[in-house]
């Protein structure tokens, strides 16, 4: 599922920033053509509750321009972002972005974000393990 936001996060990003160069975090910093964003999954916690996996993913969209006006350029795409980034549509349906956090740090614009996720679990792993809890004893 974790690919799924980042692509549809690049996709996202692509629309509104068609003259940048958008990439996921395995490109190496080395690599990027400025100007740039690139999407990178800071942490990703979950845990289960009964047939449902909860999923909270923490997401940084980096900014990388090569501009004399760049700090007034990386608070108008933070604007930007506020204003598009509410939801973040995948497969359908719409995901609810989180408390938005923007710094620059190093001459980079760190775009921080949170997502949950609820993730049914397959139906034949419910019942396998329904019909294994069913067949223990306790003494």
């Amino acid at each position: 599922m974790i690919n799924k936001v980042k692509n549809a996060l690049k996709v996202k990003l692509e629309n509104l920033y068609p003259n940048y160069n958008i990439y996921l975090e395995d490109k190496p910093i080395s690599e990027i053509v400025k100007p740039a964003l690139r999407i990178i999954v800071e942490e990703k916690t979950a845990y289960n509750q009964r047939d449902i996996i909860n999923q909270n993913v923490q997401l940084d969209i980096a900014s990388y321009l090569d501009d004399a006006n760049k700090n007034e350029k990386y608070w108008d795409i933070s604007d930007k972002l506020d204003e598009e980034l509410g939801y973040l549509e995948i497969e359908n349906t719409l995901i609810r972005i989180g408390e938005r956090i923007s710094e620059i740090t190093e001459d980079t614009l760190h775009y921080r974000f949170s997502i949950q996720l609820k993730i049914l679990k397959p139906k034949d792993a419910v019942d396998s393990i329904k019909g294994i809890n069913k067949n223990v004893e306790f003494k």
